[in-house]
C-alpha cells in the first residue's frame, strides 16, 4: 500500500494526521517509509483508524510513503495508570499528569510541561511553597474543563455555596497509548451541589509524539442527563480554561496574542478568533501555549476570555460580557437528548506565536494536509 501525503497551502511540521484504514493493511507494528528517502515513521492503529505524526512537509510539496511491518517504535507516547490519576511522558521526557480522583472538585492536567521541560502552568493552589506565584483565584487549577451558569449553577468556582457544582469521573472507555499517541475516552458526570445530575460527558483526549512542541486534544460532547440545560451568559468559565505559570502573565511582560493580530488583554480579550497564545519568558527560556478552536466546536471561532493575570479561556458563552451590549446574548438552551460539541487543541512550545509558527500548527490542526491511498 502506498500513502500519498500533500500539504497544501501550509508548511506541516510536528503535525498529527488521522487517516481512515484501507483495510487491507498488515498486522504487527506499521510504518510509513518515504519513498525517496527511506525515512521512516511509526503508524498506529486508533479507534477504528489510523495515525501519524508528519514531521516535515514544506508548503505545496508532496510526499509518498509505503506501509511496511518491522519491529515496534522504541519511544512514543506512554501512560502510567494509577487509581485516582495517569502520568503521560512524550518520548520518554514527562508531559502531564491528569487528575481525576473523586473527592476533586473536577479533573485537572496538572503539571503542564512544555518541550524544553519547563512547567508552564501554575502551581497554585495544588502547591502554595512557590516563591513569587499569584494566589488569587483558587479554582483556576492549571488545565480543566468547567464553566460557570449550568441551569444556575456554578461548575466553575469552588466557593462553599450550596449551588456550587462539580464534575465527576466515572469511568474509562478506552485507554491507548503507542508509537504516535495514547488515546483515551472517559465518562463523567456535570452535578450540581446535592449531586443532583445536570450533564453527562464523554471526554476524548489525546496526546501526540510531537518533537518540537507539545499537542493535547481534547473533544467534550455533553449531553442532558435528564432536562434541557441552560448554559447561561457569563464570562466565567470555560468549557476549556489554563491558568499560565506566573510568570507568563500579561502584568509581569508575557504576551497575549491572536490568529488577527490582536495583542495583550486590550485586543485580545471578548474577541473571537480561531487561536489566542500566551508566551513569555520562564526561568530564562522564551516559551509560550496556544489555545485553538476547532472549525468543527460549536460557534467557532469562539470568544477568549484571556486576561493579563494569567487567566485562558475559551469561551462561546459569555457574549454580552464580552461585547457589553445586554441584548446580544449568549444564552444556550440544550433539549434533552442533543448534545453540543467542543474540540480544542492546546500547543505549547518554545519561543513566541510567531517563532513557533503557530498559524502552521493551528491549520494542521483545522486543515490538516490531504492524503490519498493507492
Amino acid at each position: 500500500m502506498k500513502l500519498t501525503v500533500q500539504a497544501g497551502e501550509h508548511e506541516r511540521r510536528d503535525c498529527p494526521v488521522w487517516l481512515d484504514d484501507p483495510g487491507n493493511l498488515p498486522e504487527g507494528a506499521l510504518w510509513l517509509r518515504d519513498e525517496a528517502s527511506g525515512e521512516r515513521l511509526p503508524l498506529q492503529r486508533v479507534d477504528g483508524g489510523l495515525l501519524f505524526v508528519l514531521d516535515a512537509l514544506g508548503q505545496g510539496e508532496s510526499r509518498a510513503y509505503l506501509v511496511e511491518t518491522g519491529a515496534p517504535a522504541s519511544d512514543g507516547v506512554e501512560v502510567v495508570e494509577r487509581p485516582e490519576s495517569f502520568d503521560f511522558s512524550v518520548a520518554g521526557a514527562p508531559f502531564t499528569t491528569y487528575h481525576f480522583a473523586a473527592a476533586d472538585v473536577r479533573p485537572i492536567f496538572y503539571p503542564v510541561l512544555g518541550p524544553t521541560g519547563v512547567a508552564m502552568t501554575r502551581n497554585y493552589p495544588m502547591r502554595s511553597d512557590v516563591p513569587g506565584e499569584s494566589l488569587d483565584h483558587p479554582h483556576h487549577r492549571s488545565l480543566y474543563v468547567a464553566f460557570g451558569e449550568v441551569n444556575g449553577v456554578d461548575v466553575w468556582a469552588e466557593s462553599p455555596n450550596a449551588n456550587t457544582g462539580r464534575i465527576v469521573h466515572d469511568t474509562w472507555d478506552a485507554v491507548l497509548a503507542g508509537p504516535v499517541a495514547a488515546v483515551l475516552t472517559e465518562r463523567l458526570r456535570w452535578v450540581d451541589g446535592q449531586a443532583h445530575p445536570l450533564l453527562n460527558e464523554r471526554r476524548r483526549i489525546a496526546i501526540f509524539n510531537t518533537r518540537t512542541v507539545r499537542c493535547l486534544d481534547l473533544e467534550i460532547v455533553l449531553t442532558p442527563a435528564r432536562h434541557a440545560v441552560l448554559f447561561g451568559d457569563t464570562k466565567e468559565g470555560g468549557p476549556l480554561a489554563l491558568r499560565v505559570a506566573s510568570a507568563l502573565e500579561g502584568k509581569r511582560g508575557g504576551l497575549i496574542e491572536n490568529a488577527y493580530g490582536g495583542r495583550r488583554e486590550g485586543e485580545t480579550w471578548g474577541k473571537r478568533a480561531p487561536w489566542v497564545d500566551y508566551s513569555g519568558v520562564i526561568d530564562g527560556e522564551a516559551v509560550g501555549v496556544a489555545l485553538m478552536d476547532h472549525p468543527t466546536s460549536f460557534r467557532h471561532p469562539t470568544y477568549w476570555h484571556v486576561r493579563d493575570y494569567g487567566l485562558f479561556c475559551a469561551n462561546p458563552f459569555g457574549i454580552s460580557d464580552f461585547t457589553k451590549y445586554p441584548n446580544q446574548r449568549g444564552d444556550f438552551v440544550l433539549p434533552p437528548g442533543q448534545s453540543v460539541t467542543f474540540r480544542y487543541r492546546v500547543c505549547l512550545h518554545a519561543g513566541d506565536a510567531t517563532s513557533a509558527r503557530v498559524a502552521d500548527h493551528y491549520h494542521g490542526y483545522a486543515t490538516p494536509p490531504r492524503t490519498a491511498w493507492e
